[in-house]
């Protein structure tokens, strides 16, 4: 019996995920003060975290049934800033109310505990990804496609922000240095499945295509099209900005070379 009950805890711990970080609240308050909204928001930055558990807790003051729905309103108040900031959804919560070991310092008692991994991720870039536009283009074969990095838009817009230009005009050089390079300019979108209502991946995609001609390049020589969403690098929804800025972009196809 003993052994069955060691295993049933062993792997409840391992289910459980094997991180914990705790953030404490004011007595009778289900918000967390400033300072411990600081605290998690450093905790939250720069991290890819999957997150399984939040437990809230009480001291015991009060009656039962008023620490139960107090503990959990501390839980759900953690569980709407995680979503926001990451976008995760179906993160369990739990109420322990004042029924566990109570710390003598009660205001160790008034937390949320939140249950996480810490993912490690190796982002390793493909060769190509370390060569400048120009070499990749060098190196393509009819039917590839290359990410215009560092090509950003105002939002929702297909107006340039002045941090673009470097790319565009390396693109431009590339189509006059290159007269039989014809190419396919293809927008997507991020952060939300379905269909792109304001054709923003559409309106970037035209908006790299008129540049190029209103530069002297022959608009047979280029086309466009919108993808949305429906080609993304990472799954919808992103876990990070990072992944949502890969998701929106802009690519070229060789079409011809």
């Amino acid at each position: 019996m003993k052994k069955i009950l060691f295993l049933f805890l062993f792997m409840s711990s391992i289910s459980f995920g094997q991180s914990k970080f705790t953030v404490y609240f004011d007595t009778d308050s289900d918000q967390l003060k400033l300072s411990e909204l600081n605290r998690l928001d450093n905790f939250l930055k720069n991290k890819d975290l999957k997150f399984y558990k939040l437990i809230g807790y009480c001291d015991y003051r009060a009656t039962n049934g008023y620490n139960d729905t107090l503990a959990f309103n501390r839980a759900k108040f953690v569980l709407h800033i995680i979503e926001k900031v990451t976008n995760q959804k179906q993160i369990e919560i739990e109420s322990k109310g004042e029924n566990f070991e109570q710390n003598s310092d009660l205001k160790l008692n008034r937390k949320v505990e939140i249950f996480y991994e810490e993912l490690v991720i190796e982002k390793t870039l493909p060769k190509d990804d370390k060569k400048d536009l120009s070499q990749q283009v060098s190196t393509a074969k009819v039917g590839d496609k290359l990410v215009l990095k560092n090509l950003h838009f105002y939002n929702r817009s297909g107006i340039f922000v002045p941090e673009s230009r470097p790319i565009l005009e390396e693109l431009l050089k590339i189509m006059l240095a290159n007269p039989n390079l014809k190419i396919e300019i293809q927008g997507h979108i991020c952060c939300q499945k379905g269909t792109d209502v304001e054709d923003t991946a559409k309106v970037r995609a035209l908006a790299v295509y008129n540049y190029l001609i209103n530069n002297g390049i022959n608009k047979n020589r280029l086309s466009y099209k919108s993808f949305g969403s429906s080609k993304p690098i990472h799954i919808i929804p992103e876990n990070n900005e990072d992944e949502r800025n890969e998701n929106r972009r802009v690519e070229i196809q060789i079409v011809a070379n």
